[in-house]
């Protein structure tokens, strides 16, 4: 370990200078981003938002928007495959169930099941920027927002460009991007494409992404219409059992948005989507037939927003209606008629709910004080109506110093996998009850020209969490509600300016470090738990960008993490432990000419083994080598 240690501080300080000194003075510069997915439209000094900009999106070493989030603090990314062909999402040592996933503030949560959600029509290419919000937030955004959310935006105006890259295990990949203007309207189409043989057998994968966005601004109101399609098709080895690790599925999901937004003093804004999503899952991909699952999801959302600005401060009243729908082969109630699928499969079972939301918030400014308060009441055509109530507070105490707490409580219904699942590894329960959890949190932030650093504790109690687990003796995963879990820990994020700092030109100029700590007060005495007390305990990393001369840039990425719990090893039947690891990852771009680049990636370039879901072996080191062009 210590090896490996001396191995990452080596590669982030390569060039030393010969002349350091300290400026005389630091101009100040605490400028506040917008969180444009919070309803008061509050800034990131109240709420605890992290903003992965578009800069650190153009420059990472990653490859897809699974990888990205990675560099927002506390933020787990399970990934069972490669590429974006699936990947688990969880915040603060929450579940993956418990994220919400916007696109341009569109909820995008499929309603089977959380796997699904990251099942999104962009590539990195098209993103401005990514705002994560940690901590329960169903006061702003309502179910889904149990221990945070996250709101991918994409770019108004986007570039010309062709991407195309190859790599380890038989990659290759072909994105192109389009913006082009006609009669006030902008609009921006991509397409992208890869496919892998796998990095081992039973991993291939072929991706195809199509996204097409117009704005517009006609007669003083803002539009954005999005619309997009996915189609996944890969191996997915151990994904969801281990007992058979030979299955294959294949994902279709289509997207369509519209936003309209009415500027004044009194301002308006209206969302409405669809979201379908269509599953095919087969356990034993050899015989297709053993077991061959189909489920279809539907999900139509109106959001409705009335918003009051004044001398003190923002009034907000919104209202969101949902509905969710599926029909499948095993989840649900039974038809009355069975739906065909194609000449031997039907749809027998399905199931819909209808959720309305109503949103109040109010948002104060008294000199250096700031208070975003209010509360959400979710009318559920299942499980009845509840009140969560909310309230951030920032105060300026000197200069460009903040302290900041909240206090806010969140909730998630079940969805219908954890419902109706039934197969011969798993059983689900049409008994279950919503999730509840309090956050509170309190914390400092503290930014300047240099640097901007923030140190935060956070604390959740939840009742009624649901989770997959296996009793002692058992055979077969079942869902369940936990009593009550606790979960606290405490964060430490800073992204540093090394040429604001130092006098000369550093050849490291940006530096980000992160670290969280979490700890739940559960053990899974009796039983194994498949998701809920299976989280980070220990997740560290360090961000650091090298400019060689104007043409050369090199971008690392050192990261470890060390999880709670453990799985059962499928080769010896005994239950193994999480083991911690270190990744290290890096990009070199060298600048052709203006717009043009070709790049080198390297991931996991220790070449560690190392899992972090149960029985997925994860990719030793691998390279991808590509150019970049912008007409």
């Amino acid at each position: 370990m210590k090896n490996k240690l001396l191995i990452i501080i080596s590669l982030v300080t390569i060039i030393t200078p010969q002349n350091i000194s300290a400026q005389q003075t630091i101009k100040k510069d605490i400028a506040e981003v917008v969180v444009s997915a919070n309803r008061a439209q509050t800034n990131e000094n109240i709420t605890n938002v992290i903003i992965i900009d578009k800069e650190e999106i153009e420059n990472a070493p990653v490859q897809t928007i699974e990888d990205l989030l990675e560099y927002a603090i506390n933020v787990d990314v399970r990934q069972r495959g490669v590429q974006g062909v699936q990947a688990d999402i969880s915040i603060r040592g929450g579940t993956f169930e418990q994220v919400l996933v916007m696109l341009n503030g569109i909820k995008l949560n499929d309603p089977q099941t959380g796997h699904h959600t990251m099942s999104l029509p962009v590539g990195l290419d098209q993103i401005e920027r990514i705002e994560v919000i940690t901590g329960g937030s169903s006061r702003i955004f309502g179910n889904y927002a149990y221990t945070g959310a996250i709101n991918i935006i994409t770019k108004l105006i986007g570039d010309n460009s062709i991407s195309i890259s190859s790599g380890d295990n038989e990659f290759k990949s072909i994105g192109v991007n389009s913006n082009y203007s006609s009669n006030n309207i902008q609009h921006n189409l991509s397409i992208n494409q890869k496919s892998s043989e796998g990095y081992i057998e039973g991993m291939d994968y072929k991706i195809s992404r199509y996204y097409y966005q117009a704005t517009a601004n006609i007669l003083n109101i803002n539009s954005r219409f999005n619309a997009g399609y996915t189609k996944k098709e890969f191996g997915a080895f151990s994904f969801y059992t281990p007992k058979y690790p030979n299955q294959f599925e294949i994902t279709n999901t289509t997207f369509i948005s519209l936003q309209l937004k009415k500027e004044g003093e009194i301002q308006l804004e209206n969302k409405m989507y669809w979201r379908k999503h269509n599953d095919e899952f087969i356990l034993f991909r050899e015989n297709p037939s053993w077991y061959h699952n189909f489920h279809e999801t539907n999900v139509f959302g109106i959001d409705m927003n009335i918003i009051q600005k004044t001398k003190s401060g923002t009034n907000v009243l919104g209202m969101e209606i949902r509905t969710d729908n599926i029909i499948s082969n095993v989840l649900g109630d039974s038809l009355k008629n069975p739906i065909r699928i194609d000449d031997n499969n039907f749809y027998y079972k399905g199931a819909s709910k209808t959720t309305t939301n109503i949103f109040a918030e109010k948002n104060i400014k008294l000199n250096n004080l700031i208070i975003s308060s209010g509360f959400m009441m979710n009318v559920d055509s299942e499980y009845g109506n509840e009140y969560f109530p909310g309230i951030d507070i920032s105060n300026n105490i000197y200069e460009n110093i903040k302290l900041f707490a909240s206090y806010n409580k969140s909730m998630r219904t079940p969805n219908y996998t954890e419902l109706y699942y039934l197969s011969p590894t798993n059983a689900g329960n049409v008994n279950l009850k919503s999730e509840h959890s309090t956050n509170k949190e309190i914390g400092i932030k503290w930014q300047d020209i240099i640097h901007k650093t923030s140190v935060t504790y956070y604390q959740r109690k939840g009742v009624n969490m649901i989770d997959w687990v296996l009793i002692n003796g058992d055979s077969v995963w079942r869902t369940q509600n936990l009593s009550q879990v606790t979960t606290s820990g405490y964060e430490i994020n800073s992204k540093i300016n090394l040429n604001k700092l130092i006098s000369v030109k550093f050849p490291i100029s940006y530096l980000l470090v992160n670290y969280a700590q979490n700890a739940s007060d559960t053990t899974s005495v009796g039983f194994q738990s498949a998701y809920v007390l299976d989280h980070l305990k220990t997740n560290f990393s360090l961000t650091a960008t090298q400019i060689i001369n104007p043409k050369i840039r090199i971008d690392w990425r050192a990261s470890y993490q060390d999880r709670e719990g453990g799985y059962i090893d499928f080769t010896s039947g005994g239950e193994s432990e999480y083991l911690p690891f270190w990744l290290v990852s890096t990009r070199v771009s060298y600048q052709v000419f203006e717009k043009n680049s070709i790049f080198l990636e390297i991931n996991n370039l220790l070449d560690n083994k190392y899992v972090d879901f149960g029985n997925i072996p994860q990719p030793g080191r691998w390279m991808r080598i590509g150019l970049d062009i912008k007409l």
